[in-house]
């Protein structure tokens, strides 16, 4: 990994920040306030006072400052509100604020978070998250990097809203900040073991002591395995429980105090998935994809693509053509193994200066995932991606971070430095099934397994006479590319805040950072035999002079197909740059109106770097990357030559960059406390305004990230929790109204909009963006009470209820997912010193079956376009689902 470039300038900003803090603030004196902010679980069933709500320490702003007075739409979700919710990776949070969302775009790399309805959709690894993970002070720099089992959680704090000015990493969404427990100089030890639906066994171990007065440890470790809920191939040989799961995960700390003022923790952790992941389940067959023939009497009900796999695969059964979300059934002939091997060391340095304090953390990570994939998700031989360690992708990260923080009278302060250096490396073998061409021919073009090969021989003879191109899609082939991207970015901010008076105050942040980001890409494509015949006579931009013979060459000329690129890197790769330099910030006024009453109004300016695409593309906005003499044409089936067809074509490189994304932020807040601390309000109104939204769009056979000119997304924020005077009942409740919606894009008759530009995404003008559910409420309950007299006993509930979204990047409304909810139980008994305790818990409870992400199944007919029938696909409609009910034991014992 190349470390390299600004290393130095960054040690040297260090160095002169935490000189500078040293001999300015010496003589000040530091006056951090105790944090407490109201928290809505219940303290430990044997806890004494109930009448406040739970007391949790919180660090959003990198300073200890009570909540209710500090001016930022933070939710911090406490240690007992965590276990008692199960969280154990950042999707179950969602239970817990409704401004999250998490989906899955169906592989290990393709979890998303999005919070206010904006996110970054997954699976393209050029783009980084618009809702940034830090876990222990170190970023993550993609939510699939940062899905696993976070371990013995302290704390996890949601920031809404853009950031740049207290975290590392710059982000565009929000944050999420996720702690675990530090190592302390006491002995304790836990282990707890669990049981569940669809044998369902994990096991957890903690411990933590000290050595001597000034070395402390904690070790945690989990083995987690459980059967898959996903129906594969019922009633076929090769029936399997699809996502099912499998993984361990280690973290080990140590704490070396070196003086009352100065510690250092070391921590190092290593996980292993090997999970079956992902299947998915049919929501809509999709249409014929030609007049229906009389071929058979199985065929006579059409050419939808289910029909034509079930022609292929009788007597046995391939795909359904109806909806089985509710039956949770799918299909598959190819492996869906996934392993996931993620490891990294951090050291984290705090010093406290006397009037100031200095954190310094460095960490060095590797996260690596080779998956198997099914691609046409049926039982068809079409497309996939094989088991055999082929399809990788990886991320190498070195990451610092600098801060001081300090105090004078007239100003809180922070200034920071940050530098990170992040190699990826994905190898891309996409390849083409046994029974490819055959479902090709029937599904599209005519009655006979040769009819694609006999449409290709008839207009586009092999350059070397041979009659019919045999066979058009060799199975085993396919595109097979490889992508390498550095990204180095450096960063100083400050975030200050002014004491105008004692009730008012003026908060100023700003960050300057600077990104380079260096690209090279290798292209091959041995599978694509039928698009080589094509191309010989169209030339190496084929689509170009198709004219009526267009569906032939696109069925042929796929993207893994043709050989464009593969002339471009013939001899050397793909190569792009881009640096970018930009600033960003906030504005905050804040006003304490009485003891417990606050408010604020805030300005903040986003940013998240731009990138390059790493997937296939053959156009840069510009036109065809292929340029020369113009290929000869196909007017009714009739070739037309070009006497300058003969002369070498040039192929120029595609600019598969796109630009960064901006965010122009509003908001005002009014947070409350009443009943004497038993009560605490919080309400937020936002309005944000993105430039450039980076939407990651799936075109049935690849992933393109097209830059957005506008989206918006305003709403209201309440989160309540009330200690109730109940003796040991806590409630909260939250409620988020979103509206994001695409701006400005135009229409299809608008000259040069986006829509005009962009036909396939002609829904997305002024339209909820895909996976933003207009409303999100979260609430429950803990109910703390003596059982028998004998035993302290809780009873915890936990809802998410959330209106209708589309899960679709083209907003096609066969993706759309009703309004649904999860609701979660949990019982627990425990002795009054809480050595032991039994719980028994439910997630989805009622079993709600619901779409996680819905996709075209690629190769399975037309997506919607303003031109299809009605504005209708043909496309079969395929979705990654939820989990269904999960309910379980878990035996703890701790010492």
């Amino acid at each position: 990994m190349a470390i390299v470039g600004r290393k130095s300038l960054l040690l040297s900003a260090t160095a002169l920040i935490a000189f500078a803090s040293v001999q300015a603030l010496a003589d000040e004196k530091s006056k951090s306030d105790e944090l407490v902010i109201a928290q809505a679980a219940a303290p430990a069933p044997a806890a004494a006072d109930k009448s406040k709500v739970e007391k949790i320490t919180v660090t959003a702003t990198r300073r200890k400052t009570a909540l209710q007075k500090t001016p930022i739409a933070v939710t911090a979700i406490g240690e007992r509100a965590l276990e008692n919710s199960k969280v154990e990776n950042i999707e179950d949070l969602q239970a817990l604020t409704p401004s999250l969302q998490i989906t899955n775009g169906g592989n290990p790399a393709a979890y998303t978070a999005r919070i206010r309805g904006v996110g970054t959709q997954g699976n393209n690894a050029g783009l980084e998250s618009a809702v940034g993970t830090f876990i222990d002070g170190v970023y993550r720099s993609r939510a699939s990097v940062a899905f696993g089992d976070l371990g013995e959680l302290e704390r996890i704090e949601v920031l809404r809203g853009p950031q740049g000015t207290l975290f590392g990493r710059n982000t565009s969404a929000g944050i999420l900040n996720i702690l675990t427990k530090r190592p302390t100089f006491d002995t304790d030890a836990y282990a707890e073991a669990t049981v569940g639906s669809f044998d369902d066994y994990a096991a957890k171990a903690s411990v933590n002591f000290a050595a001597g007065e000034n070395l402390a440890f904690r070790f945690f470790g989990t083995r987690h395995e459980q059967e898959g809920y996903i129906d594969v191939n019922p009633g076929r040989p090769d029936a399997y429980d699809g996502n099912a799961k499998s993984y361990f995960s280690f973290r080990g700390q140590a704490l070396w105090k070196l003086s009352d003022k100065a510690d250092i923790r070391l921590i190092g952790d290593w996980s292993e998935r090997e999970d079956q992941c992902c299947s998915s389940a049919t929501v809509f067959g999709g249409g014929n994809g030609r007049t229906p023939a009389a071929l058979s009497p199985f065929l006579a009900t059409g050419t939808s693509a289910p029909v034509i796999i079930n022609f292929i695969e009788s007597p046995l059964v391939g795909k359904f053509s109806t909806d089985r979300v509710d039956s949770q059934v799918g299909f598959g002939n190819r492996s869906t193994n996934s392993d996931i091997d993620d490891k990294g060391i951090s050291g984290e340095l705090n010093w406290d200066l006397g009037s100031a304090s200095l954190t310094s953390i460095t960490a060095l990570r590797n996260w690596e995932t080779i998956y198997a994939q099914d691609s046409d998700w049926s039982g068809a031989d079409l497309i996939y991606f094989a088991d055999d360690g082929q399809n990788l992708t990886e991320f190498e990260t070195f990451t610092h971070e600098t801060r001081v923080v300090g105090d004078l009278d007239w100003v809180d302060y922070l200034f920071g430095v940050f530098y990170s250096n992040e190699d990826i490396g994905r190898h891309s073998p996409l390849r083409t099934g046994t029974e490819m061409e055959r479902f090709l021919s029937l599904h599209r073009i005519g009655d006979s397994d040769l009819s694609l090969r006999g449409a290709i021989a008839a207009f586009f003879p092999h350059p070397i006479g041979t009659p019919l191109y045999t066979p058009d899609t060799p199975g085993g082939l396919g595109g097979d590319d490889r992508y390498q991207q550095n990204a180095e970015s450096f960063a100083l901010f400050t975030h200050d805040v002014f004491h105008l008076s004692d009730s008012l105050s003026l908060t100023t942040g700003l960050r300057w950072t600077t990104e380079t980001k260096v690209f090279d890409a290798v292209y091959r494509s041995p599978g694509g035999l039928g698009c080589a015949a094509v191309e010989s006579t169209l030339g190496l931009n084929p689509g170009a002079g198709a004219g009526s013979l267009a569906g032939i060459v696109g069925l042929t000329c796929l993207p893994g197909a043709r050989h464009a690129l593969d002339v471009l890197t013939a001899t050397a790769p793909h190569h792009q740059e881009r640096t970018e330099t930009e600033w960003s910030g906030v504005a905050t006024l804040a006003w304490e109106v009485q003891e417990n009453l606050n408010t604020y109004a805030t300005y903040s300016r986003g940013y998240k770097a731009g990138g390059f695409n790493l997937d296939r593309s053959f156009s840069d906005g510009a036109g065809s990357i292929v340029v020369g003499p113009a290929p000869n044409t196909v007017v009714a089936g009739v070739v037309t030559p070009n006497p300058l067809f003969l002369v070498p074509q040039t192929v120029r490189g595609p600019n598969t960059s796109f630009p960064a994304e901006f965010v122009d932020a509003y908001e005002l807040g009014l947070k409350t406390i009443l009943d004497g601390g038993n009560l605490f309000i919080n309400t937020a109104i936002f309005y944000q305004e993105f430039e450039n939204f980076q939407l990651n769009t799936f075109t049935g056979i690849s992933f393109i990230v097209t830059p957005i000119p506008g989206v918006i997304s305003q709403g209201v924020e309440v989160e309540t929790a009330w200690t109730t005077p109940i003796d040991g009942l806590s409630t909260n409740l939250s409620v988020q109204y979103t509206d994001a919606h695409y701006d400005g894009l135009g229409s299809l008759t608008t000259p040069g909009s986006f829509i005009a530009l962009n036909p396939g995404l002609f829904l997305l003008a002024d339209a909820q963006i895909t996976h933003a559910p207009k409303w999100a409420v979260t609430g429950g309950f803990d109910y703390d009470f003596r059982l028998f007299n004998a035993f302290a006993a809780i009873f915890h509930m936990d809802a998410r209820w959330q209106s209708e979204m589309n899960t679709g990047s083209n907003l096609d409304p066969r993706k759309l997912q009703q309004a649904f909810a999860v609701v979660g139980l949990k019982f627990g008994v425990y002795t009054d010193d809480e050595r032991y305790g039994l719980e028994f818990f439910a997630r989805n409870l009622f079993d709600e079956k619901y779409i996680n992400t819905a996709f075209d199944s690629p190769l399975q007919g037309s997506s919607i376009s303003p031109t299809s029938p009605g504005g209708v696909g043909t496309s079969t409609i395929d979705a990654f689902l939820g989990e269904p009910r999960m309910m379980g034991a878990t035996f703890r014992v701790r010492y």
